[in-house]
């Protein structure tokens, strides 16, 4: 499938386009969301991060499920957020989870 759209190439681009749209938010608010890896260490599937609080981040998964962006819970030692965006993750879910996060930040900053 990746073939007839560009090949490998056009598979990163996709990935890297797709995870600087939550990056880009990270970094918008990095008092708010705060990123675990250096810019240049950050995967294009996995995308982590806390927020202020962990009574904020409870927050943030109830409301995200309400919207039907689920399954983003981090890991257990760790906590926080953890999105995974992997190939056959629907762009529109993507774009729904950066507005999800723009509008969740106003609501709580």
């Amino acid at each position: 499938e990746y073939l007839a759209k560009g090949g490998l190439q056009a598979a990163y681009d996709r990935a890297t386009e797709r995870s600087n749209k939550l990056y880009n938010i990270i970094d918008k608010y990095p008092d708010f969301y705060k990123g675990y890896a250096n810019k240049e260490d950050r995967s294009r599937i996995n995308i982590v991060y806390n927020l202020t609080s962990e009574e904020l981040e409870k927050k943030f998964l109830a409301e995200a499920a309400e919207e039907g962006l689920v399954d983003l819970k981090g890991h257990r030692s760790l906590g926080g957020i953890r999105v995974s965006i992997y190939n056959g993750t629907p762009d529109e879910g993507v774009e729904k989870l950066a507005e999800f996060m723009e509008k969740f930040y106003e609501s709580n900053k």
